[in-house]
């Protein structure tokens, strides 16, 4: 099988301009690209984590992959981050959604902006850096990604209700 490298644009949620494009090779895992993710924001590495496949928060426990000490905690248990890129089926344009810190919601939209022929070591790396990444601990910061975490919440939750009286 032909190594990929997958090219993906993880923008912060609530934080206009502020974005890091990560490129890592199709044989690393989520794992992996959580890491890469915490390096490009400058985010320490001590809370649990979850990615979305879908592209919406919270939405689909299908497209639901965890922190694998979560997915093992779980009842039955949960999808891991183990899991590995190229077992995905991902495609070029999918949008991914990332949530760090499940007590101040620090978001990502990620966007997989490119597939390439993959060569040389396995690594995952931040390749370019727009915008300042503010604190991780900053109250003004964590207020802010709660306001926009909240507004997020409310446009899915219409979007939710309209598809239900769409439907009935």
């Amino acid at each position: 099988m032909i190594q990929q490298t997958y090219v993906f644009t993880a923008e912060l949620v609530g934080f206009e301009g502020v974005r890091r494009t990560i490129c890592l090779r199709d044989d690393l895992t989520l794992v992996d690209l959580h890491y890469a993710l915490q390096s490009a924001f400058g985010w320490d590495d001590d809370h649990l984590y979850s990615f979305w496949l879908d592209g919406a928060f919270w939405a689909s426990e299908d497209a639901h992959y965890m922190h694998p000490y979560h997915a093992t905690s779980l009842d039955p248990p949960g999808k891991s981050a183990c899991a590995h890129l190229n077992e995905l089926a991902l495609s070029q344009g999918q949008r991914i959604a990332y949530e760090f810190d499940f007590d101040r919601h620090w978001r990502l939209a990620l966007e997989l902006r490119e597939i390439r022929a993959g060569e040389g070591p396995a690594v995952a790396r931040c390749i370019e850096r727009e915008g300042t990444v503010p604190p991780q601990y900053d109250r003004d910061a964590i207020e802010k990604q709660e306001k926009a975490v909240a507004a997020q919440e409310t446009i899915e939750f219409v979007a939710l209700m309209v598809e239900e009286a769409d439907a009935a």
